[in-house]
Protein backbone atom coordinates (compact mmCIF):
# COMPACT_ATOMS: atom_id res chain seq x y z
CA UNK A 1 0.00 0.00 0.00
CA UNK A 2 1.38 3.37 -1.02
CA UNK A 3 0.94 6.38 1.28
CA UNK A 4 1.45 9.98 0.15
CA UNK A 5 0.96 13.18 2.09
CA UNK A 6 -0.30 16.46 0.64
CA UNK A 7 -1.03 19.47 2.91
CA UNK A 8 -0.86 17.26 6.03
CA UNK A 9 -3.48 14.90 4.60
CA UNK A 10 -2.49 11.26 4.10
CA UNK A 11 -3.65 9.62 0.88
CA UNK A 12 -3.71 5.81 0.77
CA UNK A 13 -3.45 4.20 -2.68
CA UNK A 14 -5.04 0.77 -2.30
CA UNK A 15 -4.37 -0.33 -5.88
CA UNK A 16 -0.62 0.36 -5.83
CA UNK A 17 0.27 -3.16 -4.66
CA UNK A 18 0.67 -6.33 -6.65
CA UNK A 19 -2.24 -7.71 -8.58
CA UNK A 20 -3.64 -11.19 -8.00
CA UNK A 21 -1.72 -12.96 -10.82
CA UNK A 22 1.59 -11.67 -9.39
CA UNK A 23 0.71 -13.16 -5.99
CA UNK A 24 -0.01 -16.51 -7.59
CA UNK A 25 3.25 -16.43 -9.53
CA UNK A 26 5.28 -15.75 -6.35
CA UNK A 27 3.49 -18.53 -4.47
CA UNK A 28 4.28 -20.97 -7.29
CA UNK A 29 7.94 -19.88 -7.33
CA UNK A 30 8.16 -20.38 -3.57
CA UNK A 31 6.65 -23.84 -3.85
CA UNK A 32 9.16 -24.82 -6.56
CA UNK A 33 12.06 -23.42 -4.52
CA UNK A 34 10.97 -25.49 -1.54
CA UNK A 35 11.02 -28.67 -3.60
CA UNK A 36 14.45 -27.91 -5.06
CA UNK A 37 16.13 -27.40 -1.67
CA UNK A 38 15.93 -23.61 -1.60
CA UNK A 39 13.93 -23.54 1.62
CA UNK A 40 16.53 -21.73 3.71
CA UNK A 41 14.00 -19.10 4.68
CA UNK A 42 11.46 -21.59 6.00
CA UNK A 43 10.98 -21.74 9.77
CA UNK A 44 9.39 -24.76 11.38
CA UNK A 45 8.01 -24.34 14.90
CA UNK A 46 7.34 -26.93 17.56
CA UNK A 47 3.60 -27.20 18.16
CA UNK A 48 2.34 -26.49 21.71
CA UNK A 49 5.75 -25.21 22.84
CA UNK A 50 4.35 -23.47 25.90
CA UNK A 51 3.86 -23.81 29.64
CA UNK A 52 0.71 -22.86 31.55
CA UNK A 53 2.62 -20.51 33.84
CA UNK A 54 6.43 -20.27 33.73
CA UNK A 55 9.14 -22.43 32.15
CA UNK A 56 12.20 -22.56 34.40
CA UNK A 57 14.58 -24.70 32.37
CA UNK A 58 14.93 -26.14 28.87
CA UNK A 59 17.33 -28.85 27.71
CA UNK A 60 18.00 -30.48 24.34
CA UNK A 61 18.92 -34.17 24.20
CA UNK A 62 22.43 -35.05 23.06
CA UNK A 63 21.09 -36.61 19.84
CA UNK A 64 19.20 -33.37 19.10
CA UNK A 65 15.87 -35.14 18.57
CA UNK A 66 14.10 -34.10 21.80
CA UNK A 67 13.56 -30.88 23.71
CA UNK A 68 12.50 -31.08 27.36
CA UNK A 69 11.16 -28.15 29.37
CA UNK A 70 10.13 -27.93 33.02
CA UNK A 71 7.68 -25.42 34.43
CA UNK A 72 5.94 -24.30 37.58
CA UNK A 73 2.39 -24.45 38.88
CA UNK A 74 1.49 -27.31 38.51
CA UNK A 75 5.10 -28.53 38.33
CA UNK A 76 5.50 -30.46 35.09
CA UNK A 77 7.89 -31.63 32.43
CA UNK A 78 7.05 -31.52 28.75
CA UNK A 79 9.06 -33.34 26.12
CA UNK A 80 8.86 -32.39 22.44
CA UNK A 81 9.98 -34.49 19.49
CA UNK A 82 11.79 -32.36 16.91
CA UNK A 83 11.21 -34.75 13.98
CA UNK A 84 7.43 -34.68 14.51
CA UNK A 85 7.37 -30.98 15.59
CA UNK A 86 5.04 -31.78 18.45
CA UNK A 87 4.57 -32.78 22.06
CA UNK A 88 5.84 -36.29 22.87
CA UNK A 89 4.59 -36.45 26.48
CA UNK A 90 3.79 -34.38 29.53
CA UNK A 91 4.20 -35.43 33.18
CA UNK A 92 3.16 -33.61 36.31
CA UNK A 93 5.59 -33.71 39.23
CA UNK A 94 5.16 -33.47 43.01
CA UNK A 95 7.61 -30.60 43.61
CA UNK A 96 8.97 -27.67 41.62
CA UNK A 97 12.15 -28.50 39.71
CA UNK A 98 15.36 -26.65 40.56
CA UNK A 99 17.51 -28.35 37.88
CA UNK A 100 17.30 -31.38 35.60
CA UNK A 101 19.41 -33.32 33.11
CA UNK A 102 18.82 -35.95 30.45
CA UNK A 103 20.97 -38.93 31.35
CA UNK A 104 20.58 -40.80 28.05
CA UNK A 105 20.94 -39.68 24.44
CA UNK A 106 17.17 -39.35 24.18
CA UNK A 107 14.32 -38.68 26.61
CA UNK A 108 14.24 -42.17 28.20
CA UNK A 109 16.32 -41.34 31.32
CA UNK A 110 16.08 -38.03 33.17
CA UNK A 111 16.96 -36.80 36.65
CA UNK A 112 15.22 -33.95 38.46
CA UNK A 113 16.54 -32.00 41.44
CA UNK A 114 13.47 -30.67 43.20
CA UNK A 115 12.68 -28.31 46.03
CA UNK A 116 12.47 -29.73 49.55
CA UNK A 117 15.59 -31.86 48.91
CA UNK A 118 14.02 -34.44 46.61
CA UNK A 119 15.70 -36.10 43.63
CA UNK A 120 13.68 -38.11 41.12
CA UNK A 121 14.95 -40.49 38.45
CA UNK A 122 12.58 -40.99 35.52
CA UNK A 123 12.54 -43.63 32.82
CA UNK A 124 10.43 -43.47 29.68
CA UNK A 125 7.48 -44.97 31.53
CA UNK A 126 7.49 -42.48 34.42
CA UNK A 127 9.05 -42.04 37.86
CA UNK A 128 11.52 -44.81 38.59
CA UNK A 129 13.06 -43.79 41.91
CA UNK A 130 12.74 -40.96 44.42
CA UNK A 131 15.11 -40.05 47.24
CA UNK A 132 16.03 -37.20 49.54
CA UNK A 133 19.44 -35.62 49.70
CA UNK A 134 20.98 -34.34 52.97
CA UNK A 135 20.97 -30.63 52.04
CA UNK A 136 18.87 -28.45 49.74
CA UNK A 137 20.35 -28.50 46.24
CA UNK A 138 20.87 -25.70 43.76
CA UNK A 139 22.28 -27.52 40.76
CA UNK A 140 23.34 -30.93 39.52
CA UNK A 141 25.90 -32.31 37.08
CA UNK A 142 26.05 -35.69 35.38
CA UNK A 143 29.29 -37.50 34.55
CA UNK A 144 28.51 -40.01 31.76
CA UNK A 145 31.91 -41.74 32.07
CA UNK A 146 31.21 -43.24 35.50
CA UNK A 147 27.42 -42.55 35.63
CA UNK A 148 27.70 -40.38 38.74
CA UNK A 149 25.43 -37.45 39.52
CA UNK A 150 26.76 -34.58 41.64
CA UNK A 151 24.57 -32.19 43.64
CA UNK A 152 25.67 -28.83 45.05
CA UNK A 153 23.88 -26.62 47.51
CA UNK A 154 24.52 -23.39 49.36
CA UNK A 155 27.64 -24.62 51.18
CA UNK A 156 31.03 -25.94 50.08
CA UNK A 157 29.93 -29.58 50.05
CA UNK A 158 29.14 -31.85 47.13
CA UNK A 159 26.79 -34.82 47.30
CA UNK A 160 27.33 -37.72 44.92
CA UNK A 161 24.91 -40.37 43.65
CA UNK A 162 26.64 -43.52 42.44
CA UNK A 163 24.78 -46.37 40.73
CA UNK A 164 25.39 -49.80 42.22
CA UNK A 165 24.52 -51.77 39.06
CA UNK A 166 23.05 -50.84 35.72
CA UNK A 167 19.49 -51.60 36.88
CA UNK A 168 19.59 -50.76 40.59
CA UNK A 169 20.56 -47.45 42.17
CA UNK A 170 22.02 -47.30 45.65
CA UNK A 171 22.97 -44.19 47.52
CA UNK A 172 26.58 -43.58 48.52
CA UNK A 173 27.00 -40.10 49.92
CA UNK A 174 30.45 -38.66 49.98
CA UNK A 175 30.45 -35.16 51.37
CA UNK A 176 33.67 -33.38 50.62
CA UNK A 177 34.84 -29.88 51.42
CA UNK A 178 35.91 -28.02 48.29
CA UNK A 179 38.09 -25.49 50.10
CA UNK A 180 39.68 -22.71 48.08
CA UNK A 181 40.16 -23.45 44.40
CA UNK A 182 43.02 -21.78 42.53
Amino acid sequence: MQVTSANDVKIYNLSAGKSLPEWLEEREKARRAGKSGGDRRNVQLLQDLEMPDVSTSVEISSDGQYVAAVGTYKPRVRCYEVAQLGLKFERCLDEEVVAFRMLSDDYTKMIFLQERRYVELHSQSGRYFRLRIPRPGRDLAYNPVNCEVYFVGDGPKISRLVPKTSHQWRMFWKLTNLGVLD
